[in-house]
């Protein structure tokens, strides 16, 4: 079971929109990504989603990858208990438009 800070969700949150979304304004923001992101932040911190999709969404909501979201992210976590995170190798497909 992963164990995390006191006011997890304000952290990762103030921490996500400073460096992703310096310039939005949380209560005037139009931006789909900055509204994707507070919501799966949410979504984790009420226990909705395991930690590997949590990271997964937020790295696609913030336009980056895992590893810079889930270095971000564990500072915030007190204990990960028995779970070991692993983040999947993303591999690219080559496709042929007509």
């Amino acid at each position: 079971m992963i164990h995390t800070t006191d006011n997890f969700f304000n952290k990762v949150a103030t921490e996500i929109r400073n460096r992703y979304f310096p310039n939005e304004n949380h209560g005037k923001t139009c931006n789909e990504s900055y509204w994707k992101a507070t919501k799966v932040i949410e979504d984790f911190n009420n226990g909705c989603l395991t930690y590997k999709v949590f990271i997964g969404r937020l790295s696609k909501s913030c336009g980056t990858n895992n590893a810079t979201i889930h270095n971000i992210v564990e500072k915030h976590i007190v204990s990960f208990g028995n779970y070991q995170y692993k983040p999947r190798k993303l591999y690219s497909e080559n496709k042929v438009t007509k």
